[in-house]
């Protein structure tokens, strides 16, 4: 950790300066990991393991652990960018790149970051699904701003051999191309925002599964789920006919259209759902992969960052600390997802535990 932010500007008048600047950050990352979301409970935690923080983190600490108040005021003095960029080294640090890696583009609005003079912030995160880690983010103004910023986000990545997915709002040319230039893959959510894809989707597949002898392109298969009463059997269809859809070659790399069905049980309840993408893929057992995982980044990202780090219910809203607490809790997340626990251990559970635990704290920080 230490190589990876230590490079961050401190931009505090040095003669006014107690506190170093890498060591705020590394208490304030070790704490939030052990279950702190406020200042106040960042700097009672730092004074419950000073020894620890001086002995294992190797930090100095000469003029003791700084107050709330100073934690607050560091935080919000320093750039946001610098802060992703540093948290991006970290992450290529601990990634392995694996081939066919699922990777998810959504965007999050951090509901309590919304004051009287600011909106709420919306941060752009790539998620891999697989290693259950974020990649990298984005903080854009509002949600209306991710079209234009995916492909920025993009531009950061590595995804070549990999497989990137998004919602319907982001189904754009411009976020085709930089996949497929980046030599990956895509698998992007269809919905009316693109009426001539999405009209031509729904009359092919409508068709096809009418009159399936007239339609031999198209491939499909089927997964079923069991588990807590619920039986979900989804149905996945792929076509590389494009032939009567115009203007299909704008489309960079596109190389067919998809469909998924899902049937689900609850009891005596039922339900059907039908969704369509666009995709590079040709094959459908990886259509049916990416789809089937498009979903990781909301139940592995946003669910755990508003249920495990009550990230919509903070307060915190003052200069650049809304950015960058977003982004320690994107690495605190990463960090406890990569511990050596089983699966029943939730992160709401892992955080308790690093809280307690310096030996397991030790192995998120390190």
């Amino acid at each position: 950790m230490k190589e990876s932010f230590m490079s961050i500007a401190d931009t505090r008048q040095q003669s006014q300066v107690r506190h170093e600047l890498y060591e705020i950050i590394a208490m304030t990352i070790a704490a939030v990991i052990g279950n702190c979301d406020g200042w106040d409970e960042i700097e009672d935690f730092c004074h419950s393991k000073e020894a620890w923080l001086r002995e294992h983190m190797g930090l100095k600490l000469e003029h003791g652990i700084p107050s709330e108040t100073t934690f607050a005021r560091v935080w919000g003095r320093i750039d946001p960018d610098a802060f992703k960029r540093c948290f991006s080294q970290w992450t290529n640090r601990i990634r392995e790149k694996l081939p066919g890696e699922i990777i998810n583009i959504d965007g999050k609005t951090a509901c309590g970051s919304r004051s009287t003079r600011r909106k709420a912030i919306h941060m752009i995160s790539a998620w891999a699904t697989e290693q259950e880690l974020v990649l990298r983010q984005m903080c854009v103004a509002e949600k209306t701003n991710e079209i234009s910023s995916v492909p920025l986000l993009l531009e950061l990545l590595d995804v070549s051999g990999c497989i990137v997915t998004a919602d319907a709002m982001n189904c754009q040319r411009e976020i085709a191309k930089k996949i497929t230039d980046g030599e990956g893959d895509y698998v992007l959510s269809l919905k009316e925002n693109q009426p001539t894809l999405y009209e031509y989707a729904e009359t092919y597949f409508r068709d096809a599964l009418e009159h399936p002898q007239w339609y031999p392109e198209m491939r499909s298969c089927e997964t079923l789920d069991k588990g807590h009463g619920r039986i979900e059997k989804r149905t996945y269809y792929l076509s590389p006919e494009l032939s009567g859809l115009e203007k299909a070659q704008n489309w960079p790399g596109l190389a067919g259209i998809g469909m998924v069905c899902s049937h689900v049980t609850m009891g005596e309840t039922k339900s059907f759902e039908v969704r369509y993408a666009i995709t590079s893929l040709k094959s459908v057992s990886a259509f049916a992969y990416a789809m089937r995982n498009h979903w990781g980044i909301e139940n592995g990202l946003h669910h755990c960052l508003d249920v495990s780090f009550h990230e919509d219910r903070s307060r915190i809203r003052k200069d650049h600390s809304p950015d960058n607490l977003a982004v320690v809790r994107h690495f605190a997340l990463s960090a406890l997802k990569q511990l050596p626990l089983s699966e029943r251990f939730s992160v709401k559970r892992r955080r308790k535990v690093c809280a307690y635990d310096l030996d397991l704290l030790a192995s998120a920080v390190d």
